[in-house]
């Protein structure tokens, strides 16, 4: 009886070890992200279409830390930002948030 035991032990241990695992399938290459449209980008981010008053303080901070990067800088306080912004279309504020940037003015 022992014997028998220890033979099926053996053998239970030895058909455990006779087949490796199968390996797992290799992940799908990343595609590429598509440019969003500024549609997409506006139900995204409802939050560009809105007045300088009406976004939240995290929001100020983001566009004004942008504003800042420009050369020559579009506007340095909070003060100066908001007639800035305001004064943007969609196709500008996009670009300022999540583009290159403001164009450079000529001058």
């Amino acid at each position: 009886m022992v014997r028998r035991r220890t033979i099926l032990l053996a053998l239970t241990a030895l058909a455990g070890c006779a087949a490796p695992a199968p390996t797992p399938p290799a992940p799908p290459p990343p595609r590429r992200a598509q440019p969003v449209t500024l549609p997409e980008r506006v139900r995204q981010e409802a939050w560009l279409t809105r007045f300088w008053a009406e976004l939240t303080p995290a929001q100020k901070r983001r566009v004004l830390g942008r504003l800042r990067r420009g050369e020559p800088p579009a506007a340095r306080s909070e003060a100066e930002a908001a007639p800035v912004w305001d004064a943007l279309g969609l196709p500008e504020r996009n670009a300022l948030v999540f583009g290159t940037g403001l164009p450079r003015t000529g001058g």
